[in-house]
């Protein structure tokens, strides 16, 4: 049974995702923090993201909050280094993503 969220929780926790994803792509822009503008962005998306989940964690157990927060942004930030940067998953990687697609789906279930 999924317990019940408020949806000002859930939307915290969607911006906190959208914030990290934001992030991470902006990180690599930067191209190790060597390009100043998507640095800075980068570290500022980072902040809001911790703000976000921080205000998610008010209505949303830790656990699930977190797991659903780093594995929803660790799969979008794969799909987009594959499609923005071409980057390349082997077989291992997939496994490796539909373990944490279950585990994200468990952690909502307990």
């Amino acid at each position: 049974m999924l317990p019940d969220f408020e949806p000002i929780h859930l939307l915290y926790l969607s911006i906190a995702i959208v914030l990290e994803i934001a992030a991470n792509v902006l990180m690599k822009r930067s191209h190790g923090f060597a390009h100043k503008r998507p640095a800075i962005a980068a570290i500022v998306c980072a902040l809001a993201a911790f703000t976000a989940l921080s205000y998610a964690i008010k209505g949303i157990q830790l656990s699930v909050a977190y797991g659903v927060w780093g594995g929803v942004g660790l799969i979008a930030t794969t799909v987009l280094g594959i499609t923005l940067f071409g980057e390349r998953l082997h077989r291992a990687g997939w496994v490796g993503l539909v373990l944490i697609t279950l585990g994200v789906c468990l952690l909502k279930f307990a």
